[in-house]
Formats: structure tokens, C-alpha cells, sequence
């Protein structure tokens, strides 16, 4: 009976205990659910979280590009800028160039008027003398031809005594045509005289023509356009080229007359000329304040960058000559860079008209940059000129400079000479 009750009460139980465990298995369930939802909650806010960051990043480095961008605007804008004020420098300087130019053809038009009005000189001389000659040939002739009369004649007379009276007038004619013959010579040889001296007058204008020439053209290019009428541009594999400019010309021609800035000019370049000259350098021309030479052309010299240095420390020597003196004298000196650079060019004379001896090539760039890479009163060398007179100029080394537009190079300054 126990055991019955026991089976009825298990029988009430069993339900209920399986209710309450399947109750608690879904409280169980829910728990896990609503853990899950909040892990998944966390990981929405984490990702929330993350994006916001990464956004915030993206519009801090668009931001930072942003500004990058307007700084390389505002510098492109510059240099767009930079590059229009050179452009502008190079076209005055162009123009200069190109009075210069005209004033050297216009010149050399001159001289060759001269040279035309020489040769038909010349040649109306030659034909004057040529028809001189054909006059004393005939009155020759005509000599022989009276001797022949007189000697008959003196034959006749010496037959005839009575034909004195036609004696008389065969002398009379005879004298006469002596005369005449006498009169002739003194003719001829008056204008052979004056034929020397047109000769000299012709040979005087040669001269000067060939002086102007010279002052244009290298010797042996005045001579090849002479014999050819033309000349050809010639290849240096070395050859060394001096720039010399000016410090603040702009400012110190604001302050003179036209009268005064070139005699200022003239003063210096004259100094320069005569020392070139001494060391066989060939002028190239002045443009404004700029002086340029250069070493190894026409005639090619393997020692061209020593000459050129050594004429650059007697240039320095001038400079601080005339300083003392225009100083003294109550005038602005003036203050050079100079810049040389040693490498290949081409040189020569373009063109069939009003010539001009220049040179072209990266070098005569390089050397117009270590020019304006230096200081006042100082020698900048490039490290190829270095390389070459080392060993008889003290140099001291600037580090590599920059120069526009050839990236950075070595540079020095020369001292003096070793020798």
C-alpha cells in the first residue's frame, strides 16, 4: 500500500520535475541568448567604435593631403613665377645680344664697301697703266720710226747739201717728237707714282680691313673666310671657358650716366683684354656686364684650363687695382664673380653674313653657373677644371653646391698659384 502511494506520488512528481527542468533548460537557453546578444552588442559597438576611428583617420589624412596639395600648388605657383622672371632676364639679355650683333654686321658691311671700292680702285688703276704701257709702245714706235726718217734723211743730206731747208724741218720734227716722247716719260712716270701710291692707299685700307676682321674673328678663322668665303663650326673635346659678371650691376647703372657706366666697363674689359692676350685665350664676347672667354679655341691647347685659371688670379689682380684707383678717384668700383668650367663645346661662325666667333655646349652652361654660384672677388671652379689644375693652383673645396638646373656639383675657390 506504501509502495502504491509512492508510485501515485511519483507518477504526480515526474511531470512536474520534467516541467521545472524543461523550465529551467529554456531559462537556461535564454541566458545563453541573451549573452550571445550582448556579445554581439559589444562586438556592433567595438566595430562602431573601430569605424568611427578609422573615418576620423581618413578625414585627418585627406585633411593632411589636402594641405599637401595647396603647398605644392602655392609652389609650383612660385616657381612657375621664378621661371617667367628668368625668362624675362634671358630676353633682355637677348636683345642685347642681338644690338650687339647688329652693330658687329653693320660694321662688317662697312668694311666689306671699303674692300669693294679697293678692288675697283685697283682695277681702274691696272687699266690706266695698262693703257700707259700701250701709249709709250706706240710713241716708241713712232720714235723708231723718226730715227729711221732721220737717218735717211741724214743719208739724203749728206748727198744733197742743197736740201738744207728740208733738213731743217726733218730736225724741227725730230725735236718736236723728242719733245713730244720727253713730255711722255715725265707723263708715265708721274703715274706710275701715283699708280704706288693708289698701290699703298690699297695695301693701307687691306690693312685696316684685315685689323677689323681680327677684332671680330680669330686669325685663322679670317683667313679661312678670306680664302673660302665661309667657314666651319669646329668639335673641342677640352677646352675652358671664364665667365666674369658684374656684382649688383642693375643697381650700380641706376646710379651712373650712360657716359660714366661705360667708361667704367671700358676700364676693366680693357684690363682684361691685354691679360687674355698674354696667355693666348680667345675673347668671346660682353654681354651687359658679363665678360666671356675662352681657352683652347680656335687653336686647340691641352693646357687651356692653366691658362685660364692664371688669367682669372691676374683678372682678381686688376680688379683690386682699379678698386684703389676709381676709389681714389671718387668712382664706384666694381665687384666680379668669376666662373670656369672645363669640358667639350663647339665653336666657330654660323651664317653668310655679318659674322660672329661663338661658342655653344653644355660647357659654356656650366661655366655661366659656377659664375653665379660664387661670391664677389672670388674664382669658382667647377671639379672638372679642379681635377685638371690641382696640382699647380691651392683650392679649397665648397662642398657640392647646388646650381640651377644641373642638380648639385662639387665646387671650389682658387687661392693662388703653387708656383
Amino acid at each position: 500500500m506504501h509502495t502504491f502511494f509512492k508510485l501515485i506520488l511519483t507518477a504526480l512528481l515526474l511531470p512536474a520535475a520534467v516541467c521545472l527542468q524543461a523550465q529551467t533548460s529554456k531559462q537556461q537557453q535564454l541566458e545563453d541568448i541573451k549573452k550571445q546578444i550582448q556579445e554581439e552588442q559589444k562586438t556592433i559597438q567595438q566595430q562602431q567604435e573601430w569605424n568611427n576611428q578609422s573615418a576620423q583617420q581618413e578625414i585627418k589624412k585627406l585633411s593632411q593631403e589636402n594641405q599637401a596639395s595647396k603647398i605644392e600648388a602655392q609652389t609650383a605657383k612660385q616657381e612657375a613665377q621664378r621661371i617667367k622672371l628668368e625668362l624675362q632676364q634671358k630676353q633682355a639679355e637677348l636683345r642685347t645680344t642681338q644690338i650687339k650683333i647688329d652693330s658687329a654686321k653693320k660694321l662688317l658691311a662697312e668694311t666689306e664697301t671699303l674692300l669693294q671700292s679697293a678692288e675697283m680702285i685697283n682695277k681702274r688703276i691696272t687699266e690706266e697703266k695698262q693703257r700707259q704701257e700701250d701709249s709709250v709702245k706706240i710713241l716708241l714706235k713712232e720714235q723708231q720710226l723718226q730715227e729711221a726718217v732721220l737717218s735717211a734723211k741724214q743719208v739724203e743730206l749728206d748727198a744733197q747739201r742743197a736740201r738744207n731747208n728740208l733738213y731743217i724741218i726733218i730736225a724741227a720734227i725730230s725735236l718736236s717728237l723728242l719733245s713730244i716722247i720727253v713730255v711722255l716719260f715725265i707723263g708715265r712716270q708721274k703715274t706710275l707714282r701715283d699708280l704706288a701710291e693708289k698701290n699703298k692707299i690699297i695695301e693701307e685700307e687691306k690693312r685696316k680691313s684685315d685689323e677689323l676682321l681680327l677684332n671680330i674673328l680669330p686669325e685663322e678663322v679670317m683667313v679661312e673666310l678670306k680664302t673660302h668665303g665661309k667657314t666651319q663650326a669646329r668639335n673641342y673635346a677640352k677646352a675652358s671657358v671664364l665667365f666674369a659678371d658684374i656684382k649688383n650691376f642693375t643697381n650700380i647703372s641706376e646710379r651712373l650716366s650712360p657716359d660714366e657706366l661705360i667708361e667704367g666697363l671700358d676700364a676693366y674689359f680693357e684690363r682684361f683684354d691685354k691679360v687674355i692676350e698674354k696667355y693666348n685665350i680667345e675673347k668671346i664676347k660682353t654681354i651687359g656686364d658679363a665678360y666671356v672667354c675662352a681657352g683652347g679655341v680656335p687653336t686647340k691647347n691641352e693646357d687651356n684650363a692653366f691658362d685660364v685659371v692664371q688669367a682669372a688670379l691676374d683678372f682678381k689682380k686688376e680688379i683690386d687695382r682699379l678698386r684703389e684707383i676709381r676709389t681714389a678717384q671718387g668712382k664706384i668700383p666694381f665687384e666680379f664673380r668669376i666662373g670656369i668650367h672645363t669640358g667639350q663645346l663647339v665653336a666657330g661662325v654660323i651664317g653668310l653674313k655679318k659674322f660672329a666667333y661663338d661658342i655653344w655646349g653644355d660647357t659654356v652652361n656650366m661655366a655661366a653657373r659656377m659664375q653665379e654660384a660664387g661670391e664677389p672677388g672670388k674664382i669658382n671652379i667647377s671639379g672638372a677644371t679642379y681635377n685638371i689644375v690641382k696640382s699647380r693652383f691651392a683650392c679649397v673645396h665648397r662642398g657640392k653646391l647646388e646650381a640651377k638646373n644641373k642638380g648639385e656639383i662639387d665646387m671650389y675657390y682658387v687661392e693662388s698659384s703653387l708656383n
